[in-house]
């Protein structure tokens, strides 16, 4: 804490600093007219004054080796001391920047006149107030203490040796005025300069006279007076730390501009985890997370192969069912993906959807039968969703209510796809639990980050690292949903799903063996409805449709009331699509 340098001195016989106040004459002609009132209020004047007459002060102080000082003040009262006498000692001093001193003070006694007694105690968290007993009418009243944290730091100048600074109110908070106080403090050593200020506390002026660090006088010492009550004569003086050690206590004042403080040290601290977190998850994700490369090796999922001139057929290839494509591709068990196995197992023989009459006020509807002997060996997953929509010994699930036939069984046809494209080697670990895995790690780093920030915020100016390490937490659960891997297998197959996929958007509908027409275009659709392109061969089959008849039946895995035409089919089949995906999102 700086200390202020005294201004327009002069010098004294016996080396001590003068500095008058101005005004000192004005206070002079208030003196006289204030003694004209007391002569004019006359006997009830002196009754009050008897109550609570002025005093005299005198301060000896100690400064200690260690920075402490000792401070014996004794007030002599002509009149005899009021009945209720206190000192308040403030033990908490506002600095700059929201900084502020914090100061002990210890051994509090105090003495009437000859007799020690024990002075009552109100500590508070800025200042201590010290009532002492049985002051009621006597001549001389003595409060001693210690305090330590008044000695502070001082950035020492190139080429000088460090210097501490003491600053303390050796006079300060009594409940009476004092007529004339003088002082002195012995130091350890010789000082380098003295200040002294009083008056009320945040309106200081320089004191009557004070001086020291002369050959005549070395120590500080000080005059002054009047003060008011509560006025404070505060001195600061410097001496070589090597004499007297800085002990002072400096704490801050909370605020959200400190607690996000922005300097090289916040900077740094914010930005070391943010970068070596940021390179940890870019490390992990990329050894465990990054598909393994193909070599430039394609696994095709279907193909349209020749089979006449002009005439080419759909041929799935390596069983890859059309939950196994949406699996891969985006890693998820979607709505989409169970909706285009319903269509598949439908195409493949193991059920027919079969879409109600029309009732009035009421959306299209549809529902299934269950059949046997249809085409390719039914997976676990299909298996199970099968039994949940038609099972073989109760009513077949409608549409409009296949929330309640699937929800019980939808984790157990994800879990089972999961593990299917796992034990096809498309992926070297389940999917979902690598992504759940990561989510837990990602929260409740979260969490830890979120209370670390709280406790930096709090108690420290650090803020902005916990901001940092918040990012560091959500970029975990970003990439955490990034991190289940393709093998060699996945990766290829993934080429081949592309691959398949600009087929879909540019084979030629009209190049289907002729009489198999609807037949291979039924088998195409499953694989529409997650790689995209499904309009095209929809509009194929309605093209097929050259009559005016009815055809209800016409297409064996879909069956419609009997004024139902092919033409019918892209509406009833979109429809169809979306109730199901709405009613599976909306679970």
């Amino acid at each position: 804490m700086p200390l202020r340098e005294s201004t327009t001195p002069s010098v004294e016989p016996g080396g001590i600093t003068r500095l008058r106040r101005p005004g000192h004459g004005v206070q002079r002609v208030a003196a006289l007219g204030l003694a004209a009132l007391v002569l004019t209020v006359g006997p009830q004047a002196a009754s009050a004054k008897a109550e609570g007459s002025d005093a005299n002060a005198r301060v000896e102080a100690v400064v200690a080796a260690d920075g402490s000082i000792t401070v014996n003040q004794t007030l002599d009262f002509p009149d005899g001391a009021p009945k209720d006498l206190t000192q308040t000692i403030q033990t908490r001093t506002d600095a700059d920047d929201g900084a502020y001193y914090e100061h002990q003070v210890d051994e509090v006694s105090a003495k009437v006149g000859a007799k020690q007694v024990t002075p009552q105690l109100d500590q508070g968290d800025a200042q201590t107030r010290v009532r002492v007993p049985e002051a009621a009418g006597q001549s001389e009243v003595t409060i001693s203490y210690t305090v330590v944290g008044a000695a502070h730091q001082s950035p020492a100048a190139q080429g000088q040796r460090p210097r501490t600074e003491v600053q303390w109110d050796f006079l300060q908070g009594w409940s009476v005025p004092v007529r004339q106080v003088s002082g002195t403090i012995n130091t350890p050593g010789t000082i380098s300069f003295v200040t002294c200020e009083s008056g009320a506390p945040g309106l200081l002026s320089p004191c009557s006279t004070f001086g020291g660090g002369t050959h005549e006088s070395p120590q500080p010492s000080f005059t002054d007076g009047p003060r008011a009550a509560g006025d404070v004569v505060q001195v600061g003086f410097a001496l070589p730390s090597s004499l007297v050690q800085p002990n002072e206590t400096v704490k801050h004042h909370w605020s959200l501009d400190r607690a996000f403080s922005v300097n090289r040290n916040t900077l740094l601290a914010s930005l070391l985890p943010l970068l070596l977190g940021g390179a940890l998850l870019w490390l992990l994700h990329r050894r465990t997370g990054r598909d393994v490369a193909h070599g430039g090796r394609v696994t095709p999922v279907a193909e349209f192969r020749p089979v006449g001139a002009g005439e080419s057929e759909f041929t799935v290839l390596h069983d890859v069912r059309p939950g196994h494509v949406g699996t891969v591709a985006d890693e998820h068990v979607d709505p989409v993906d169970i909706t285009a196995t319903l269509l598949d197992l439908a195409v493949r023989g193991w059920l027919r959807i079969i879409e109600l009459p029309d009732a009035p006020h009421k959306p299209l509807d549809w529902t299934f039968e269950r059949l046997e002997g249809g085409r390719g060996e039914l997976r676990p997953f299909e298996q199970r969703l099968r039994d949940a929509v038609a099972p073989a010994d109760h009513r077949p699930a409608q549409v409009s209510q296949i929330t309640e036939a699937i929800n019980p069984v939808v984790e157990q046809v994800q879990d089972e796809l999961y593990a299917d494209v796992v034990q096809r080697g498309w992926f070297d670990r389940n999917p979902d639990q690598t992504r759940n895995r990561w989510t837990v790690l990602g929260w409740s780093a979260l969490a830890v980050a979120i209370i670390a920030t709280v406790l930096l915020v709090v108690f420290t100016t650090f803020g902005l690292v916990g901001f940092a390490l918040t990012a560091l937490a959500l970029g975990a659960l970003l990439i955490g949903q990034q991190m289940p891997r393709r093998t060699t297998e996945g990766t290829a197959l993934l080429a081949g799903l592309s691959a398949l996929a600009g087929q879909l958007q540019t084979q030629p509908t009209t190049n289907l063996p002729a009489g198999r027409e609807l037949e291979e275009l039924s088998q195409i659709l499953p694989y529409t409805v997650v790689l995209g392109g499904r309009e095209r061969w929809i509009r194929a089959i309605v093209a097929a449709d050259d009559d005016a008849t009815p055809d209800p039946h016409d297409l064996a895995w879909y069956h419609a009331p009997g004024d139902w035409h092919l033409q019918d089919l892209p509406e009833s089949l979109e429809s169809f699509i979306v109730t199901v995906q709405g009613k599976l999102f909306g679970r």
